[in-house]
């Protein structure tokens, strides 16, 4: 079935509606199509209505071709016309509107004063910091752990203990009013005497590395010597000069004869050679005599030696502690206790048939030095030969026992270090039959732990 449409023409179809009705409907079209009841609609081919700028009586306005939007456009002081925006109405534009400022002037020296307290800010901040680090370097910072920060500090007296006697009120500020005014009085406390206290040294000074020597060249050193001789001939021309010490006699040598005795020489030459050597061979014997009173003799040489041991001791005292695999070469045996008796160290040679030997010597840094060059570089701890016979005895024909194979024997340093006093009081050379003797002979110096430490060491 088909659908009744309009014609070509655009006009719709004759609506079979009555009059009456027809009349009703037309004028609902109308008033849906916003088009006033009796005026005149164009319409297009697809029954649309016509836009009003395409309809022919409505009359467009004519833009001139010179005609620009920029210059013609009312444009807000204070900006020029080519900056703005010709799409944008700058009459809706509103003025920006901000508070009124006045000018404020700064005093002369706010900013300097503001500058100064900062630092002496800064600067109370870093004396505090420095105060706190020198406090906690030498331990006075108070232990927070403990509340030490909370303890009561120890005021000072108002009156010293050595002004009572003299003062009758416990402060200074009545000094007119004293106990004692008489100075001749017995009971007076002050008197003429001075009390000169004993001056204790300090004791890590002699711990103290002694400073170090100026270094000199053979060439410097000649210039010194030279100098000091020059400076004690000019003191003794000097006072020869002032009549203080008599003039000494010429210095007649065989070469400078005959310039210093110029007539005698020619007199008498012989006698006169003969008293020239003569002269010479009493300075040689003056100069040697003088050298051989210099000299020390053996106990003052001996004393020397011990107060120089003394003193190095005083800078202390040191262990070393060494560990023979075999100590069985009398050689070896007798180098190592004389060279301990010889650099007055204290110790004690320890051996136990069939096993190793402990040697532990004390005394001071220097000897101690010496005593380890012997054992640990000096000795050939790989030789083994017989004991000496003493001169005089006669020999026999027993056989000498087999030597003990040392080629792999050696000795090396335990321990060694500073002690706080000596646990030996000489020097002993101890042969032991069993570990428990050598144990008790230990253990009665406080050292047997030098020998379990050896026990459980083993040669390197």
């Amino acid at each position: 079935m088909k659908r009744k449409t309009d014609d070509h023409s655009g006009n719709p179809r004759k609506s079979k509606l009555p009059p009456s009705l027809r009349d009703n409907v037309e004028a609902a079209k109308q008033k849906l199509n916003g088009t006033p009841t009796g005026k005149k609609v164009e319409k297009t081919a697809l029954n649309v209505e016509l836009h009003p700028l395409l309809k022919q009586n409505v009359t467009s306005s004519i833009i001139p071709k010179d005609y620009n939007p920029v210059l013609h456009t009312k444009v807000r002081p204070g900006f020029s016309a080519s900056q703005l925006n010709p799409y944008l109405d700058q009459t809706t534009l509103s003025k920006p509107t901000r508070p009124y400022r006045p000018l404020k002037f700064v005093e002369k020296g706010t900013y300097v004063k503001k500058a100064e307290e900062q630092r002496e800010r800064l600067k109370k901040q870093q004396e505090e910091q420095q105060l706190r680090s020198e406090k906690e370097s030498l331990g006075l910072e108070p232990d927070e752990a403990l509340g030490e920060q909370y303890y009561k500090p120890i005021l000072p007296p108002s009156i010293e203990p050595w002004d009572k006697p003299l003062l009758k009120g416990n402060s200074y500020d009545n000094l007119d009013d004293v106990t004692f005014l008489d100075s001749e009085d017995e009971d007076n406390p002050i008197t003429i005497y001075i009390q000169h206290p004993v001056p204790i040294p300090c004791p890590w000074e002699k711990n103290e590395p002694a400073p170090p020597s100026l270094y000199l060249t053979k060439e410097e050193q000649k210039r010194l010597r030279r100098n000091e001789r020059a400076i004690k001939h000019k003191e003794i021309q000097d006072r020869i000069k002032l009549g203080l010490d008599p003039a000494p006699p010429p210095k007649v040598k065989l070469k400078n004869l005959m310039n210093v005795l110029t007539n005698d020489a020619i007199k008498d030459p012989t006698a006169l050679e003969a008293k020239v050597r003569a002269e010479v061979e009493e300075r040689k014997l003056k100069h040697e005599l003088t050298n051989e009173e210099r000299k020390l003799t053996p106990e003052q040489k001996a004393v020397k030696r011990e107060l120089k041991k003394m003193k190095e001791l005083d800078l202390g005292i040191y262990c070393a502690v060494f560990k023979i695999d075999r100590l069985v070469n009398p050689k070896h045996i007798y180098k190592v206790d004389i060279n301990a008796k010889q650099n007055s160290l204290v110790g004690s040679i320890v051996s136990v048939k069939d096993t190793f030997s402990l040697i532990v010597v004390e005394g001071g840094e220097k000897s101690i030095r010496k005593y380890k060059n012997l054992l640990l570089n000096r000795i050939n701890w790989t030789e083994n030969e017989h004991k000496k016979k003493p001169e005089g005895e006669e020999k026999t024909d027993q056989e000498e026992p087999i030597l003990e194979d040392l080629s792999s024997n050696q000795c090396f340093l335990l321990w060694e270090g500073p002690i706080a006093d000596f646990r030996f009081r000489g020097w002993s050379n101890k042969q032991f039959e069993d570990e428990l003797e050598a144990l008790n002979f230990l253990g009665f110096h406080q050292a047997e732990m030098y020998w379990r430490e050896a026990k459980v060491t083993f040669s390197q």
